[in-house]
This record gives structure tokens, sequence and C-alpha cells, in this order.
């Protein structure tokens, strides 16, 4: 498939990308608290831009988390309305991989390298997981997604492996071993371009989901347990 819309909103950065026929557009803001104001205004200026309509599309692909909560709802909430709306599948993508592919692509990271992904979850934690790069130079998940102390990680070998994702910017613990690595991308977060291939990738062998498939990822399901608590 060629023709498809990505949202990406998990967390303080916000974009959106069109696919089509072989043009990448995008709209892409650092506006923590302005994802619903600006979502929908970005995607019918690329449709005008594109001089396409929602309904010309394939689909619809998106950030699925794990991410901000609240930024998360924003999002996806866009996502099932427009896909409701025009009658259009959803493809899920994992924000965590979209990170690991915008740093991949930022070092030109040969196959097998590994890039490990930290971004802050806040409640002194970070969503982090690690990728190989594979074949066509997207990332490939090598264990699972998780939430925890950014001193929790551990990276058995540190050689051929870069870092990405602001968590390795906000904890001692993490910046105490950016240095070991190749190469680390502390200011890369998920985006709607990396979504927008992933998903192009993934749609090769699997068919769109309904619109109802458009669920976040969230991973820490005590959100406001913990933050009462605390």
């Amino acid at each position: 498939m060629s023709r498809l819309l990505a949202i990406e909103t998990s967390s303080e950065a916000c974009s959106v990308a069109l696919g089509f026929d072989g043009e990448v557009l995008q709209r892409s803001y650092h506006e923590p608290r302005r994802h619903a104001e600006l979502l929908l205004p970005s995607v019918s200026e690329l449709l005008a831009e594109a001089s396409v309509s929602l309904s010309q599309l394939d689909a619809i692909a998106f950030g699925r988390g794990p991410g901000s909560f609240t930024s998360l709802r924003i999002g996806i909430g866009v996502v099932q309305g427009l896909a409701w709306g025009s009658e259009l599948g959803v493809v899920p993508v994992s924000s965590l991989a979209a990170v690991a592919r915008g740093a991949a692509k930022a070092h030109d990271a040969p196959e097998g390298t590994m890039v490990v992904v930290a971004m802050d979850a806040r409640m002194e934690e970070v969503f982090h997981a690690c990728f190989r790069v594979g074949e066509s130079g997207s990332p490939v998940l090598t264990d699972i997604e998780a939430v925890g102390d950014p001193g929790s990680i551990i990276i058995p070998d540190k050689s051929n492996v870069i870092a990405a994702g602001n968590g390795f910017q906000r904890y001692d613990a993490l910046r105490a071993i950016s240095s070991e690595f190749d190469a680390v991308f502390p200011d890369q977060w998920p985006c709607a371009v990396d979504v927008l291939t992933l998903a192009t990738e993934w749609l090769v062998d699997h068919e769109p989901l309904p619109a109802h498939g458009a669920q976040p990822l969230y991973i820490r399901d005590n959100v406001a347990k913990k933050s009462a608590d605390q």
C-alpha cells in the first residue's frame, strides 16, 4: 500500500505524515499541551497539500505507545474518528520502534546494530526496549517493551550499540552509560514519518485492522494509583 496517513502523539512531540504515491508530507511539533489543537488542522493541511481525500487513502497508521496516557488518548481518539468516518482500516506501530528507526536512520546504522530506546515515563521510570537493525534498515524488537527504573536496563554487550530517547538526557543512570555507546540521540522522538515507514513494511504481509483496532499500549496499567500515591 502506498497511500497512508500516520499520526504519532505518544510523547511531548506531536506529528502527522502523509505518504501518497511515493511522496511524503509531514507536520511536526514539540508542543506538549497542544496535541488536541494541532492534530486535525495538520491532517487537513496535508490532505489539501496533496489534493487527496481521506477516502482515497488505504489506511491510517498510528503510534500505539507506550507513552503518555493523555497524549495517546488524544491521538488514538482522532485516529478512530477518522477511520470510522472514512471506513478505513488502521495500522498500529510501536512508538519505541519509531524512535529506534529514527535513530538508526540518523546514524546510518548497519544491519545488526543494537538500538536501545529509553523514553521518559515520569514517576522516575522510563519506557524502554532493545532493537536490532534488520536487513531493511528497520528495527526488530529483541525482547519486550517495558517500563521501569532507568538503572534497571541491562545491556549485555555495549559494542555496536546506539541509544535513543530523552531518558538518556533526563536520568543520571542512563547519562552515566551513554559514553559507552557508539552514538546517543537523546533528542530522538517518535515521529509520524517513521511510523509511516514501519506501517508500510508491516502491510506487505498484513491487512489493516478494523477501526476499533486502534487501541493504545500503555504498559503501565496502574497510572492512576501511582499518581495518587506520590
